[in-house]
């Protein structure tokens, strides 16, 4: 007979009935629900004590209890039976559906609720549990019932899990389709290996092992046959779902966190994600969610390799007040556990220097280096240029149709057509007015190769003028003679010269030969115009093709300057790239030294204290367009990280009270030096000691737990109740 302990009395101290018979050191059982009410006897020491059934009135053994009674009292123990196993497969199903409520729960729904200040949710093992009470189903009592309720458990939920894993199955594709069937497959090997995990883990518990004993044993029970091989899968396949749905809500919550600072999850390499990620699941267990603004702070220390602090992160005033001046105690202490935030400090220091060297500064040459090195790279280019611009030249002046006649009377008809329409022809220069009339007269050959004289002379005439009107005038007659076409065969030109295949043996291999010429020296004008146009936009090219640009501030002048346009400079890095790539390392270098020098000065690595005004300032001059030039989207990021973590490091926010002048940072770092020293001659006291290690405690505090940093803050009233001021300085950090 099982004891139901629901609708028993256990009663150590009252006298058995007279005469019953039953020894001292028996416990007499009592069960009110029955009528007559049974009485059962165990034994205290024993664990697995076999329950003689006695009389209610007279104690003694049961003998001559009814059939009937008896078949009752069995039937009401197969009606508890089954009510138990009705617990236990809505508790399994409950537990096994967490795979997929516990996210939920603790991504969504909970939050949510914190939010509206309403109760969170339990657990949907817990929620149905309690339903189970709700609707009067009976609870396990004893070993057997609770180890047979944990076997009965994980096959309900083993059984409810493979059944949903096939319908996921049916109704997805890809891995997750995979992932489904594999959850699906051999479900009676799987529902075996449940019951045999929950019975072993079950068991062991109840025989008072420990956890590890019960997972050992949960496991050799799983082994069981039919069930082993699938077991294990199922155990493994658990894990790692478990495991990525882990991964996959930090990662989801510091994506979430950082967009609302505009900071881009995805472009953030992987090896400071890796870092991130560590940090932000420590924060994450405490329940609460991430904050924006901590994160983005943090994500700019991770860039530059700096250390943060709680203040440096959460820019609290109170918070950097302790910091700063603890910092400046601990500095001015013999005691050298007490320098950790001075050491933090100087190690931020260094990095923020260390990044603008990684980024070219540390291997910057001299202005004038660098800038003869680009003059000269630039000379290159033009020169290559303009070789392959005189070969064109030269193939058409070699040309067979070079000496074919253009239409003379066409180009001066033109040519005197534009001037008078735009007013002009007074402004032409006189030698081409003189070139026009012998042409018109018929006294010179106006053929291909006197045509191209002709240009070359009128474009160096534009370049070299300074009169508006002039160069217009200059460019309406060059027009006309671009339009200019050959003397057809049979036609006759003022200066077009003998028509006639006869008079003219040109025209025998017909006008080919003359259009092949002219388009032999159209390539080659083109090619020289495209050259002097770049020539013209880029201000730094210019200075070199006219020999005007100086090593000394060429990069400052036509790069760092903020007279130089974004544009300008644009095109003189592709000039560079296309000429010299080794050259354009060596500007970017320059721009890195430029900016280290906006932040440090003169001053060496060693001793330089790195300025965020200061390299902010050069930051701010150059650009986002300018920079892009120069340095990839991760290195601008880091530039800008060090900007912003130089600025975390030595901001002091309003409220705070930072003590710059370090008197009181002296005289209290002294006072702990001379309470040390009392302590040792009189070791009783344990004063040194005391507040030395409180102080140690608060910096690595400060300098190293950075988690509750990087949650979500509430605003709290301030006390009203006044501090002592030392006391408050050095007293362990509120829980954020």
């Amino acid at each position: 007979m099982q004891i139901d302990e629901s609708l028993v009395k256990w009663d150590r101290t009252a006298p058995h009935p007279a005469g019953s018979g039953i020894p001292s050191d028996k416990v007499v059982w009592e069960s009110p629900g029955l009528t007559p009410t049974p009485r059962a006897t165990i034994s205290v020491d024993n664990t697995s004590p076999s329950v003689t059934e006695v009389n209610a009135s007279t104690g003694q053994p049961d003998h001559a209890a009814s059939l009937g009674q008896r078949i009752a009292r069995r039937s009401k123990d197969v009606g508890r039976q089954a009510g138990l196993t009705a617990r236990y497969g809505i508790e399994g199903l409950g537990q096994a559906a967490e795979l997929v409520t516990e996210p939920i729960r603790q991504m969504v729904t909970n939050p949510a609720a914190r939010a509206l200040d309403i109760p969170e949710g339990k657990p949907l093992g817990q929620a149905m549990s309690s339903f189970a009470d709700n609707i009067g189903l009976p609870k396990p009592m004893n070993d057997t019932e609770r180890v047979v309720g944990d076997a009965t458990r994980l096959m309900a939920g083993g059984g409810g899990m493979a059944g949903a894993a096939g319908k996921v199955a049916q109704a997805t594709a890809g891995p997750i389709q995979t992932a489904a069937k594999l959850l699906s497959s051999n479900p009676g090997a799987q529902i075996i290996g449940a019951a045999g995990t929950g019975a072993g883990a079950g068991a062991s518990r109840a025989s008072g092992g420990n956890e590890f004993a019960q997972l050992a044993s949960g496991v050799a029970g799983g082994l069981t046959a039919g069930g082993m091989v699938q077991a294990a899968r199922a155990g493994l396949q658990s894990a790692s779902v478990l495991v990525p749905l882990r991964a996959q809500r930090v990662e989801q919550q510091i994506d979430q966190a950082l967009s609302g600072a505009g900071v881009n999850w995805k472009d953030v390499p992987e090896a400071i994600k890796q870092s991130m990620r560590k940090d932000a699941e420590a924060a994450l267990r405490s329940g609460k969610s991430l904050d924006s603004t901590s994160l983005s702070r943090l994500l700019d220390f991770q860039r530059v390799g700096a250390l943060p602090t709680r203040g440096t992160l959460t820019l609290d005033p109170i918070q950097i007040t302790r910091e700063q001046n603890l910092s400046k105690i601990g500095a001015n202490s013999n005691d050298s556990g007490l320098h950790g935030l001075a050491k933090v400090q100087n190690e931020n220091n260094n990095a923020l220097i260390g990044t603008i060297n990684r980024l070219g500064a540390g291997r910057s040459d001299d202005a004038h280096s660098v800038g003869e090195r680009a003059i000269s790279a630039l000379q290159g280019g033009i020169k290559r240029e303009k070789q392959s611009i005189d070969h064109l030249y030269e193939q058409a002046r070699d040309s067979a149709g070079r000496s074919f006649p253009l239409n003379g009377n066409e180009f001066t008809s033109k040519a005197n057509r534009l001037l008078d329409d735009a007013l002009l022809g007074g402004a032409l220069p006189s030698s081409v007015s003189q070139h026009l009339n012998r042409i018109a007269l018929g006294e010179v050959p106006f053929d291909i190769a006197y045509a191209e004289q002709l240009k070359t002379a009128i474009g160096k005439l534009q370049r070299a003028s300074g009169d508006g009107q002039a160069r217009m005038a200059l460019g309406l007659v060059r027009q006309a003679l671009d339009d200019t076409p050959i003397m057809e065969l049979g036609k006759s030109g003022l200066a077009g010269g003998p028509t006639t295949a006869s008079a003219n043996p040109l025209y025998a291999g017909g006008t080919q030969i003359g259009e092949q010429a002219l388009d032999a020296f159209n390539r080659a004008r083109l090619a020289n115009r495209t050259m002097m146009e770049r020539v013209d936009r880029i201000p730094g090219l210019k200075a070199v093709y006219e020999g005007t640009a100086t090593p000394d501030d060429f990069v400052q002048r036509y790069v760092i300057n903020r007279s130089a346009k974004t544009v300008d400079t644009g095109n003189l890095a592709e000039e560079l790239r296309r000429n010299d790539p080794d050259t354009l390392e060596a500007v970017r270098a320059s721009l890195a030294a430029h900016l280290k020098s906006a932040a440090i000065g003169n001053a060496s690595d060693e001793t330089a204290r790195f300025s965020a005004a200061g390299f902010n300032r050069a930051m701010l001059a150059l650009g986002q367009r300018k920079l892009q030039q120069f340095f990839s989207s991760e290195e601008i990021a880091q530039l800008k990280a060090a900007g912003k973590v130089s600025q975390y490091t030595s901001a002091q926010p309003v409220g705070s009270a930072v003590n710059n002048s370090n008197s009181g940072a002296l005289l209290m770092g002294r006072g702990l030096d001379l309470i040390d020293r009392l302590a040792a001659k009189v070791p009783l006291l344990g004063l040194g000691p005391t507040i030395s290690g409180v102080t140690r405690n608060m910096q690595q505090h400060s300098a190293q737990s950075i988690g509750p940093a990087l949650l979500q803050r509430t605003k709290q009233k301030a006390s009203r109740l006044p501090g002592v001021t030392f006391g408050t300085l050095i007293a362990a950090e509120e829980q954020q």
